[in-house]
């Protein structure tokens, strides 16, 4: 009995020791949100307050994993907390979201307040978190991604004005591009021969910076208004995996990432060089959940 008693109290001992000092965490939260790991990877990146006023920006990003983990540092008032996010793909267009949180200075504190039950710490955890899923389920009610599967990007021959920006701020880039190739198209009696597209040449994942061609498919003449900036070229068909977005063009990126993340779960290699055709113009129609765009990724 007295040598039952001592394993007992060495295992309760070892459970205790193992719980305020050596688990990982203090709490760990995990919820689902609509989106793929790459879109959701993003918005955590951009996510800067932790208490409800925007002004105030408490949260660094430390490090990254690419589309699966981030680790961020909340500088508050009475602590500084350590959230590790990891992210894993749930279905084509669900993740699953599982955030772990660290005290630098109150962490035995807090594990010994939660064994007693919910506590302010854990309380403010779960808002801020509940918050964050919210906002990420409410940006994904802005738009649909459809994803085809395999097909192949058309032939096409355009004139084009090559750019670079940041991701974000690609749709913006388009329209300053777009109010000077336009013009020429329509000043040089050019026939269109499709709609406009953005063909993006490099996307770097980790600057989030991309190169790319906006242009509109022609018919070819001798008279093209070519030029310095103005250049002409051809697309040849390739195999692709094809997705349809519905919505606001400044979110079509998106569903890039919904392709990256079909590519993945089935083990098909892509090259991230998507190629995005519009159907609509902005300028004339206000309705943006309407907006179709189809988004092709080519496969290696």
């Amino acid at each position: 009995m007295k040598k039952a008693g001592i394993i007992m109290l060495t295992i309760f001992l070892g459970a205790v020791i193992w719980y305020l000092f050596i688990k990982q965490y203090d709490y760990q939260v995990s919820f689902k949100a609509k989106g793929s790991p790459g879109g959701i990877y993003h918005q955590i990146l951009s996510w800067e307050s932790w208490g409800g006023d925007p002004q105030i920006k408490n949260i660094n990003t430390v490090d990254t994993i690419l589309f699966k983990q981030v680790t961020q540092r909340v500088i508050l008032k009475d602590t500084i907390l350590n959230l590790e996010w990891n992210l894993e793909s749930v279905n084509d267009s669900i993740t699953q979201i599982k955030v772990g949180i660290k005290s630098k200075e109150h962490s035995i504190v807090n594990r010994l307040g939660i064994l007693t039950g919910e506590t302010n710490f854990s309380k403010s955890l779960k808002k801020e978190l509940k918050d964050f899923g919210k906002g990420v389920n409410n940006f994904a009610k802005n738009f649909r991604v459809e994803i085809e599967g395999v097909s192949a990007i058309p032939s096409l021959e355009y004139l084009y004005i090559s750019s670079e920006s940041s991701r974000s701020e690609k749709a913006g880039t388009m329209l300053r591009v777009n109010a000077d190739l336009y013009p020429k198209i329509l000043e040089n009696k050019v026939e269109q021969n499709g709609y406009p597209f953005v063909k993006i040449k490099e996307w770097d994942s980790v600057t989030d910076v991309i190169k790319f061609s906006f242009g509109f498919p022609i018919i070819y003449m001798d008279s093209l208004p070519v030029n310095s900036i103005i250049k002409y070229d051809k697309l040849i068909p390739e195999k692709a995996l094809k997705a349809t977005f519905y919505g606001n063009y400044r979110n079509s990126d998106q569903a890039w990432f919904a392709l990256v993340n079909y590519a993945k779960r089935r083990d098909i290699l892509i090259k991230k060089t998507p190629l995005e055709i519009f159907y609509n113009n902005p300028m004339q129609d206000g309705n943006s959940s309407k907006w179709k765009a189809e988004i092709f990724l080519p496969i290696r």
